[in-house]
């Protein structure tokens, strides 16, 4: 697949399966994602989900590939850009309903980091034709910061190297980490949130974590038994989230087709 033109939208989740690495520099991102040395996957193929496909799934795998089931469009985008749903602008309607099963490999195996989300990033503008500029807008955005009381977490420093896949959602408001730093906490967060979360803790190290709510519209059972997602940061590990409004760069999506072209 030869390198094309992208520009972008924003990041990660499902039903309010949303976990998300944010990238670092959005005007670098794009930056990156015209320029002639995009990085591209050596072969991909994009299936549209059907009845058999398993549930919602990214997966990257030994050899330089990755592996996505029953992903929407906009999780697919979300991922490859690392921008929380607040910070993108003018998705397609059915942009979280078109789901598709894609198949990628790499051209060499031993990639750095952020480099499987710069192919999806060529990935999307080649085959899902994404184009969009950015603009600055005034947003709601939170500071992850220590409570009053002691952190209730184990932190182990220096920090060990965080796993490949470090964030699960094992069920509806329950996210897991593992080996995972406050800044990375912090971009999981923001995904939940659908907003941007800052770390302001100023605490070095890494730890695993279980953090447990109430999401939106649970059913009565025991999820509608826990605490809000803020108030469990709180009593679940220490922190805190505090709110203020922030001037930040923002995705418009100029251009976003839900019907790929064919492999």
């Amino acid at each position: 697949m030869a390198p094309g033109r992208a520009i972008v939208r924003i990041m990660l989740t499902e039903g309010r399966m949303r976990v998300t690495v944010l990238l670092g520099g959005l005007v670098a991102a794009l930056a990156s994602a015209v320029a002639q040395s995009t990085p591209a996957f050596e072969v991909a193929t994009v299936k549209p989900s059907g009845p058999d496909s398993p549930p919602i799934s990214l997966q990257r795998q030994p050899g330089g590939r990755l592996v996505t089931s029953n992903t929407s469009v906009a999780f697919l985008v979300s991922w490859a850009y690392g921008l929380d749903e607040s910070r993108v602008y003018g998705l397609p309607r059915g942009a979280d309903s078109a789901r598709f099963d894609i198949i990628a490999k790499a051209p060499v195996d031993n990639l750095r980091a952020g480099e499987l989300q710069g192919m999806m990033r060529t990935l999307l503008a080649v085959r899902f034709g994404l184009t969009a500029h950015t603009e600055q807008r005034n947003l709601t955005s939170y500071v992850l910061v220590t409570d009053r009381d002691a952190l209730k977490i184990g932190l182990k420093v220096p920090p060990e190297p965080p796993d490949p896949d470090p964030f699960a959602m094992t069920a509806a408001g329950v996210l897991t980490g593992r080996r995972v730093t406050m800044d990375m906490l912090a971009k999981a967060l923001s995904s939940q949130l659908s907003a941007p979360v800052e770390n302001g803790t100023r605490v070095a190290g890494s730890f695993d974590f279980t953090l447990q709510w109430q999401p939106d519209g649970a059913p009565i059972g025991s999820a509608a038994t826990r605490p809000s997602l803020f108030t469990a940061i709180r009593e679940q590990l220490g922190l805190r989230l505090d709110v203020r409004r922030t001037r930040v760069e923002v995705i418009v999506i100029d251009h976003l087709s839900l019907t790929p072209t064919p492999d």
